[in-house]
């Protein structure tokens, strides 16, 4: 009796054991699934278009596809507090969905942009460096303010950092200093190029005058023609260049030399009045110049009557061509400085009486800047 009574009781336990599995497998059937697998695929994707830049060159994409993600995961967490049979993912689904979508956009055009502004700098770094060599070309050796230097060094300075973040990918960084670079590249050239404008307004007479040397020479008389610009000191005769030397000037060799200590080089039309051997200059040999000449002093007289010279100030004088020349730089007080050896042929050629011609550039701005 006792051995019937406890199989029974081990056939109903068995049964309830049956029945309460067969229950959690109904329940677990109908319990509402969370959409970890597309959570995790939203963060993947999250993370992959921040790899492809999104977050720097597609911020409101991304911005979006995080926000989405974000709300997604707080729904998850809401209906993970409630009682399971009452969970809903439904929603939390369409968030994860959206942040998918949208973190994808965000991917493509992050990569988009990136090739863009990649592109972009390439070309603008590219056009930087024939800013530069324009400057160097054509404005470097010009007496420039010290602020104008100054800026086109620092925007130098600024392209090679730009291409050095360019080249690590580090485009946001390369973008800052691209920007910096043009504005001081810029505005330096732009500076020195209306410096140089200017001062061409006098080339019609610098032609002239060029012309006039040229026609002095046929003769067989020598002519010595200075290019301030080119810094050449030629030689003429016949109507030809028969030597060219390599010339320093004043270090405020731009412009006319209107007085004394201004250390211009004058333009005009003069002549040799005297040459004096190394035992009468400390610069070897030296060729002094009428300066001031007759058209210069009409000049000065001038412009003390209008006010824009003070009635008191000196024209100047004591300029020459002489040797100690080569250093480089234009470091004279107004005089036109060569190389001693290229002194010696100029001191054999010329006589007291030869023209000296001083132009400011026998070649127009717009040949200079071809």
């Amino acid at each position: 009796m006792r051995v019937k009574n406890k199989r029974e009781k081990i056939f109903i336990g068995t049964i309830v054991v049956v029945l309460l599995l067969l229950l959690s497998a109904a329940l677990a059937l109908q319990m509402p699934k969370p959409p970890v697998a597309e959570l995790k695929l939203a963060r993947a994707k999250l993370v992959e278009a921040q790899k492809s830049g999104a977050d720097v060159f597609a911020p409101m994409l991304y911005k979006e596809a995080q926000q989405w993600y974000d709300s997604a995961m707080i729904g998850w967490a809401v209906q993970n507090e409630r009682f399971f049979l009452n969970r809903k993912y439904t929603k939390v689904k369409e968030q994860v969905d959206k942040a998918i979508q949208k973190a994808d956009e965000a991917s493509g055009k992050g990569i988009e942009q990136k090739k863009q502004t990649k592109s972009v700098l390439a070309l603008g770094m590219m056009s930087l460096d024939q800013k530069i060599a324009v400057y160097e070309q054509v404005y470097k050796k010009m007496p420039l303010p010290t602020a104008v230097v100054q800026a086109h060094s620092q925007g130098k300075m600024k392209l090679a950092e730009c291409r050095v973040a360019y080249e690590d990918g580090r485009l946001t960084e390369a973008g800052k200093n691209y920007k910096n670079a043009v504005d001081l590249i810029e505005s330096s050239g732009k500076h020195a190029g209306q410096l140089l404008s200017h001062w061409f307004v006098d080339y019609p007479q610098w032609k002239k005058n060029g012309d006039k040397a040229i026609s002095l020479s046929r003769g067989g008389k020598k002519v010595v023609l200075v290019d301030k610009y080119a810094h050449r000191c030629v030689v003429y005769q016949n109507g030809q260049a028969i030597t060219t030397f390599d010339a320093e000037l004043g270090i405020n060799w731009m412009g006319d030399k209107r007085l004394k200590g201004d250390k211009a080089t004058p333009e005009g039309i003069y002549k040799v009045i005297q040459k004096k051997d190394h035992q009468h200059t400390r610069f070897h040999r030296a060729l002094l110049i009428n300066y001031p000449n007759d058209e210069d002093k009409r000049r000065i007289a001038a412009e003390k009557k209008n006010g824009t010279l003070a009635r008191l100030a000196l024209p100047g004088g004591l300029i020459e061509i002489h040797g100690h020349g080569g250093k480089g730089v234009n470091w004279t007080d107004g005089c036109i400085a060569l190389k001693d050896e290229d002194m010696e042929i100029l001191f054999r050629l010329v006589d007291e009486g030869t023209p000296v011609v001083i132009v400011g550039s026998l070649k127009s701005l717009a040949e200079i800047h071809q």
